[in-house]
C-alpha cells in the first residue's frame, strides 16, 4: 500500500518537473502587470522604512528622557 502511494507520488512529481516552466516574471511582463507589481512592492517598502525611521526617533527620545531622569 505504502509503496503504491510512493510510486504515484514520485510519478506525479516527475511529470510536474518535466513540464515546461513559465516564470512568474515572464507571465507578468506579457500581461503588462510587472510595473504595477514593482510599484506596489516599492510603496510597501517605502512605508516600512518610513515607519522604522519614525519609530527610531521615538525610541531615541524615550531613551533621552530615561537617561535625564
Amino acid at each position: 500500500m505504502k509503496n503504491g502511494i510512493l510510486i504515484l507520488l514520485f510519478a506525479s512529481v516527475s511529470k510536474m518537473l518535466n513540464a515546461q516552466p513559465t516564470s512568474v516574471a515572464e507571465n507578468l511582463t506579457n500581461n503588462g502587470k510587472l510595473n504595477a507589481v514593482v510599484a506596489v512592492v516599492a510603496v510597501i517598502l517605502l512605508g516600512i522604512f518610513i515607519f522604522l525611521f519614525y519609530l527610531e526617533k521615538k525610541i531615541k527620545k524615550l531613551e533621552q528622557e530615561v537617561n535625564n531622569s
